[in-house]
């Protein structure tokens, strides 16, 4: 697959389809939980805001990279990338939880500076260069979210983290909606360690 064809597969987004108000569900330890409803769908959109004590170029490179070669996600066993860029690459990715099926998909992953202080990530499911199924797998194909990293005047960066996932197959809604929240409330503490651990290594 081409950059240009990556290019295309994120050109519509479903965030900005999604016409929504968030709803404010919780705010701990720094970090504001909001939802939202998707058409169509029983699980929500989630997105959390917080305020990082990082320039927003640290932040946008740390997260780009843990984003597209981490592989400590929780319940993550397999993290490959299929095309790599320097600001768009595709991975394959292998889920094993508790209860249900294993999971895989294949995730398109586009960065861009829309202002010299506004660094965005976005991610969502694609089947471009996506390989076979494995057997007894399921394949989601509706995920997706974005990184929004804005520099503050007072130094540090605001940081949002949009996110919908749909675990497909035959999960029950009320197995899912805690552990969303969960793992997104994750991904946020995550990132912001892997930039902390980035500045310390430019020291």
């Amino acid at each position: 697959m081409t950059m240009f064809a990556l290019l295309a597969v994120l050109s519509q987004f479903p965030i900005d389809e999604n016409t929504a108000t968030y709803e404010k569900l919780e705010s701990a330890d720094g970090i504001t939980l909001l939802g939202r409803p998707v058409k169509g769908s029983p699980y929500q959109e989630y997105q959390l805001q917080t305020v990082a004590p990082y320039q927003v170029t640290d932040l946008c490179e740390a997260i780009f990279e843990w984003g597209t070669r981490g592989s400590d996600s929780p319940g993550m066993v397999l993290s490959k990338v299929l095309v790599d860029g320097e600001n768009q690459r595709i991975v394959y990715a292998h889920i094993s939880q508790p209860i249900v099926a294993n999971r895989d998909y294949v995730l398109s992953v586009k960065r861009e500076w829309l202002s010299p202080t506004h660094c965005r990530v976005r991610f969502r499911t694609t089947t471009e260069s996506a390989p076979p199924r494995p057997e007894g797998f399921v394949r989601m194909e509706k995920l997706w979210g974005e990184w929004n990293l804005v520099a503050k005047a007072e130094g540090g960066s605001t940081v949002s983290y949009t996110l919908f996932s749909d675990p497909g197959g035959s999960v029950p809604a009320f197995l899912v909606h805690g552990g969303q929240k969960s793992a997104a409330k994750d991904s946020v503490t995550r990132a912001l360690s892997k930039a902390k651990a980035f500045v310390e290594k430019k020291k």
